[in-house]
């Protein structure tokens, strides 16, 4: 397969992640997540990246019996700090490796120190299934 063919980071990724704060609650998170119909939100503590928070860490913390964190807490007592990261030029397959090899969900993309969007696995999923059925 050619790298190249497939794109990089910039053509496939969700620009203007959504985006909380991080004294916002995990309540407020849940509901913006539904609102939203996303699985995955940034973190942002002013212009800096502070972590990233999955549907999963959300419901981990609501499903598995870890009642001693209320939903008013704030997000950082789920957040997952220093998320790994990739530029918008990282060629696509690079990252679809990353989110497969760590087992994550989503890659935050950052151009310089700045988030500028999000690459989940169904976006890298939609660019592999448009690469391999090709053009029209």
């Amino acid at each position: 397969m050619n790298a190249h063919a497939i794109g990089s980071v910039r053509d496939w990724m969700s620009r203007e992640p959504v985006t909380v704060t991080p004294e916002a609650s995990i309540e407020h998170v849940i509901r913006l997540m539904r609102a939203r119909g996303i699985r995955h939100l940034l973190v942002m503590d002013g212009e800096r990246l502070a972590g990233i928070v999955s549907n999963r860490d959300v419901r981990r913390l609501l499903l598995g019996g870890e009642h001693s964190i209320p939903p008013s807490a704030p997000v950082t007592r789920v957040m997952t700090e220093s998320p790994v990261t990739v530029s918008p030029e990282t060629p696509l397959t690079v990252a679809a490796r990353e989110l497969l090899d760590r087992k994550i969900g989503a890659l935050p993309v950052v151009e310089g120190d700045r988030p500028i969007g999000i690459l989940t696995k169904s976006d890298a999923l939609e660019a592999l299934l448009a690469w391999a059925e090709g053009p029209e």
